[in-house]
């Protein structure tokens, strides 16, 4: 029930707490794990701190908390696109983006774009759990947050006018 009431009556907070969630849990693998994020896993975070600072916006500006819940919610469906692309790069599906790093090296190469380029490469997985790569795990759940997000703007605007509407 404490629960219950807690998610309804301020969803703003619930995506603020699994975005940042997936941005510590994301910046820990990182730093904590050693292991080297992709050009493509660092455009995944970037929404994920929009939805956070859209979020924190939400709670203080009321007026228009439902249009910034959407927002949320379509920015973390931007981040799940962004995986999704992501996935079918691992998988061989889609083509790597040039900024990431180019695994048939050859001897045209310089130094220099060695170090331009980031050192891990978006077609390997460096990681997995139950078979699904980081990439995968935030397709699915940046998607949860972004329907949730939808939802509950919705879900809040049409609570919000259907009272206004009554009295």
């Amino acid at each position: 029930m404490v629960f219950d009431n807690l998610i309804t009556r301020n969803p703003s907070l619930i995506a603020i707490i699994f975005s940042s969630s997936l941005l510590i849990i994301a910046l820990a693998f990182e730093y904590v794990g050693n292991l080297t994020p992709c050009q493509m896993c660092i455009w995944q975070r970037w929404p994920h701190l929009g939805v956070v600072v859209i979020c924190l916006l939400s709670m203080l500006i009321k007026n228009h908390y439902n249009t910034l819940l959407l927002l949320a919610g379509l920015l973390s469906l931007i981040s799940s696109a962004i995986g999704l692309w992501h996935s079918g790069v691992e998988l061989g599906y889609f083509n790597s983006p040039s900024s990431c790093i180019d695994t048939n090296f050859n001897a045209d190469i310089t130094l220099n774009d060695l170090l331009t380029k980031p050192i891990s490469g978006c077609d390997v997985i460096v990681w997995d759990f139950l078979g699904l790569s980081m990439a995968n795990w935030n397709t699915i759940l940046s998607s949860f947050l972004g329907f949730f997000c939808i939802s509950f703007g919705f879900y809040n605007r049409v609570e919000h006018y259907g009272k206004e509407k009554r009295t």
